[in-house]
């Protein structure tokens, strides 16, 4: 099994059956030959989840990556961002509880009521480029 697909594999095991139940609600992918391939636009992102008012409150503050990176989430307008130091601001969809997607591709995961979060693709968010990322690896807050 390729790295990739184990890197997918831990980070569905590390969201739980919420991101599971996400996954069954999307709409179906578009089929290439014998493969399965899922393009989502920004605004399929917007349509899986829909937070509670006050249930982004817990992941808005920063966390220190292992990489040493520092990621800081934020709402406004109920929307909803990341960003590292004075970097651009990359938006974010809710997928499931505790689970959001950038457009494109970085998976960010929730866990123990904000107190840390798991990162897969971290590398293609625009500021990843500062730091040396393995993008079969998921990082994790210290």
């Amino acid at each position: 099994m390729s790295r990739l697909m184990l890197s997918a594999l831990a980070v569905l095991a590390f969201a739980g059956p919420t991101i599971a139940l996400a996954a069954q609600e999307a709409p179906a992918p578009a089929q290439t030959g014998d493969s399965q391939v899922k393009i989502l636009k920004q605004e399929d992102f917007r349509a899986h989840y829909v937070l509670a008012p006050q249930e982004f409150r817990s992941y808005a503050q920063p966390y220190l990556m292992e990489t040493g990176m520092v990621l800081t989430f934020e709402e406004q307008h109920h929307r909803y961002f990341t960003r590292m130091r004075n970097e651009p601001k990359v938006e974010i969809f809710p997928l499931a509880a505790g689970v959001f997607q950038s457009a494109s591709g970085t998976v960010f995961v929730f866990r123990d009521e904000g107190d840390s979060i798991a990162v897969s693709h971290m590398e293609r968010l625009p500021f990843a480029g500062l730091s040396q990322l393995d993008p079969e690896r998921i990082y994790a807050s210290r």
